[in-house]
């Protein structure tokens, strides 16, 4: 189930002006009266898992015959806040590490285990989750239009709510990969961070010695100590000799798509999707161009494709980076 708020939002100087609008983002306004009602984006209806058809085995355990609920905010955890994935220790490293490996020990029949995790994104996408209607079944799709960023905040939110359990630790939070950071000083942004790039387990008997979170099927220029992210061309691995060019094109078309290109929430978000309509219209400004850039530089095995994206661990440091974005936007 999708929400949306509606703000109504009036500003106070020396002009005065009333805006009533709904919004798919969270927005930041020196503001005064602030009226805040929740609303339903209806008629598009939580799916039922029961429906799925998957030529990819997409399809997850379903954990009761109970009805979907509407979220509500968890208002009892403490605040977390999301460190930036370059600037975490070998403490934060090591606790990550735990839950992760903890969530792949899960066996295959629980929905909290890692393969059914990265299944549900597998799930959402390629029409595998539908809906039943009097003529056919109508596929759900959350790419290319304005579920994108809605949908993956609430995906990432619940993955990082079962680590979070499964380490008994209500203050883990989810790092965010924060490629969009082109400073060249040391620990760099716009490469994998070690969190990510660390092959061996750093905390006390591990199940296994190899890290949780590290995947060998990234690409090399990933996988390599001097590779750094290039989003215009994410199938190269740029030298150190054009390094402070990449950089400058990096923050050059990452500022013209979220600023140039995403100039009304429309055109940000992607194209308007409904219950009826086909989906997949259109994408949004940041949508192909870098968030799909950086699938392709960092994993193109896995990564290019809805079914295996998210059973890289580092899917969701990057999603965590573009619910960041969506923030700042």
């Amino acid at each position: 189930m999708i929400e949306m708020v509606e703000y109504n939002i009036e500003k106070t100087g020396k002009t005065s002006m009333g805006i009533n609008f709904l919004v798919w983002v969270t927005l930041s306004f020196c503001i005064v009266n602030v009226n805040v009602t929740v609303v339903e984006a209806l008629p598009f209806p939580a799916p039922n898992l029961d429906n799925c058809l998957s030529s990819e085995a997409c399809c997850t355990p379903i954990p009761s015959t109970a009805k979907p609920t509407k979220f509500k905010f968890q208002t009892h955890l403490p605040m977390r806040i999301r460190p930036a994935a370059h600037l975490v220790d070998d403490a934060y490293i090591a606790k990550y590490q735990r839950a992760m490996e903890l969530m792949k020990a899960l066996p295959d029949t629980d929905g909290r285990s890692f393969t059914n995790q990265w299944k549900i994104h597998c799930l959402y996408c390629d029409n595998h989750l539908y809906f039943e209607t009097e003529t056919h079944p109508y596929p759900l799709e959350i790419h290319k239009s304005w579920l994108f960023y809605p949908w993956h905040r609430l995906y990432v939110y619940f993955h990082e709510r079962i680590l979070a359990k499964l380490i008994d630790d209500d203050t883990f939070a989810l790092p965010f990969w924060n490629w969009d950071n082109q400073s060249p000083e040391l620990p760099q942004g716009n490469v994998v961070p070690k969190v990510y790039a660390e092959k061996r387990s750093l905390y006390t008997d591990p199940i296994n010695k190899t890290s949780s979170i590290y995947d060998e099927t990234r690409t090399p220029c990933a996988l390599s100590p001097e590779g750094f992210l290039d989003i215009q061309n994410p199938f190269s691995c740029p030298g150190a000799n054009v390094s402070e060019e990449v950089r400058a094109t990096n923050a050059h078309v990452t500022y013209v798509q979220a600023v140039g290109v995403g100039v009304t929430p429309l055109l940000f978000h992607g194209w308007p999707y409904r219950l009826g309509d086909e989906g997949g219209g259109g994408n949004g400004a940041l949508e192909a161009t870098p968030h799909g850039s950086v699938h392709a530089w960092v994993n193109a095995k896995k990564m290019l494709t809805f079914r295996d994206s998210a059973a890289d661990p580092i899917f969701f440091g990057h999603h965590a980076n573009m619910d960041r974005l969506w923030e700042v936007y």
